[in-house]
């Protein structure tokens, strides 16, 4: 895995410094239909993060404000783990879901109010823990992470790349702009489209896999220096499981089990 893993992201970042075009072309129709799909905020959205984050800390505590994703990568629970997310938008109501099955980082946004919490699986039994065991309080909803940071998709890479195909006007405020560079047709069928960024001194690349139409992986590469001159680089490659124009409006409501203890009134 590790090996084509390595060829597929070194191919990739080859494409990008041979073909220099500075084509500032819109998405093609293909990635076109995917970031309407985003602007009109009703998808559902599956995916895998296959080159999961390195280890940070022991620490199982999550700041889910303040960058673009769950800080997924600060979660012992989720270390060297294949990480699995689930995002849901309908309008305004919103929800993200991160882990790997057995423990879950979950984000439900139902108009100005969030809710955070976790799901432990054992077995057959299932345990919430928001503000307690199965009890969480809402907290007043970040639109200013949300502005400055973008558009959260529950990890911090599907946030980055997703974040990429939208509209510049609508992209946090770091968030590179990118251009085409080249297209085409793998030996296995594939179809794929590379973008690349140029922006704050460093080189980041994209392609977006299709098969036939359908999005099915994306993969990226970034590289920049540091103070000291060294290079820094970070790559990671998405699977698509579902993205979709439509909302499971059964994961749009705090599940069975976990009871909403929020004083409003004291709000």
């Amino acid at each position: 895995m590790k090996k084509i893993i390595c060829l597929c992201l070194s191919a990739l970042i080859a494409f990008v410094m041979i073909h220099t075009s500075q084509v500032t072309a819109e998405a093609s129709e293909r990635l076109e239909t995917y970031r309407n799909i985003l602007i009109g905020k009703k998808y559902t959205i599956r995916y895998e993060n296959i080159t999961p984050s390195p280890r940070v800390t022991n620490r199982d505590r999550v700041n889910l404000f303040g960058s673009s994703g769950m800080a997924v990568n600060q979660n012992d629970y989720l270390t060297n783990k294949v990480k699995r997310g689930i995002v849901v938008g309908d309008g305004e109501d919103r929800y993200e879901e991160v882990g790997d099955g057995n423990f879950d980082m979950c984000r439900l946004t139902k108009g100005s109010e969030t809710f955070l919490f976790t799901r432990y699986t054992k077995g057959d039994r299932i345990e919430y823990f928001g503000s307690k065991k199965n009890k969480v309080e809402a907290n007043s909803r970040n639109y200013m992470a949300e502005i400055i940071d973008g558009q959260s998709y529950g990890d911090a890479d599907v946030s980055r790349l997703l974040n990429a195909m939208l509209p510049d006007n609508l992209k946090s405020v770091d968030m590179p702009h990118y251009v085409y560079v080249t297209s085409g047709t793998l030996n296995n069928g594939l179809y794929y489209e590379d973008y690349k960024s140029t922006d704050n001194n460093a080189l980041s690349a994209i392609r977006y896999y299709f098969s036939s139409n359908a999005l099915v992986k994306i993969a990226a590469v970034s590289y920049t220096k540091n103070s000291d001159g060294n290079v820094i680089g970070r790559k990671c490659i998405i699977k698509i499981n579902e993205f979709s124009a439509t909302s499971d409006k059964k994961l749009l409501s705090l599940p069975e089990g976990l009871e909403d203890v929020t004083n409003r009134k004291r709000k």
